[in-house]
């Protein structure tokens, strides 16, 4: 009896390291979009954002940013600055933004951008500009506001 309480007691510790170890190596979701920054020093992958994205309410993303050559681990040393607008086949430049300032925060190397909001339905770009020491580099992200 006291044998069977013991390997018992072995099998739970095992399964509840096992479980641990599983959560460890889990691979990430797919991300919803994957893009290459404009001189493609780096990957940027938006990892969640509401589908639909809603008009005129506060929402979050959540994005990473890892290195092209080396893409299993995302980059922990860079900074992201974060804008939204609408082109209306304007090339480039935002004929408007947001009206709200967007907040971005590391968290265990990925960043959370909260404070987004769209006030039109349509097309928007979310710029992302990634800093790494004196290096920067810009990428563009299509988004569809409002299930349009």
């Amino acid at each position: 009896m006291r044998g069977t309480i013991v390997l018992l007691l072995g099998l739970i510790a095992a399964s509840g390291a096992i479980a641990r170890l599983h959560a460890q190596t889990a691979p990430a979701p797919a991300p919803v979009v994957q893009v290459l920054t404009s001189d493609h020093r780096y990957r940027i992958d938006l990892e969640s954002a509401p589908d639909p994205i809603p008009m005129s309410k506060y929402f979050t993303l959540r994005l990473a940013v890892f290195d092209p050559r080396a893409p299993v681990t995302p980059l922990t040393n860079v900074k992201l600055d974060v804008s939204a607008g609408m082109t209306h086949g304007a090339g480039h430049e935002f004929m408007h933004g947001m009206q709200s300032s967007p907040v971005v925060r590391k968290s265990k190397g990925r960043f959370v951008v909260r404070g987004m909001m769209f006030h039109m339905q349509g097309t928007w770009i979310l710029r992302v500009r990634v800093h790494q020491g004196a290096v920067s580099d810009t990428a563009d992200l299509p988004l569809q506001c409002c299930g349009g």
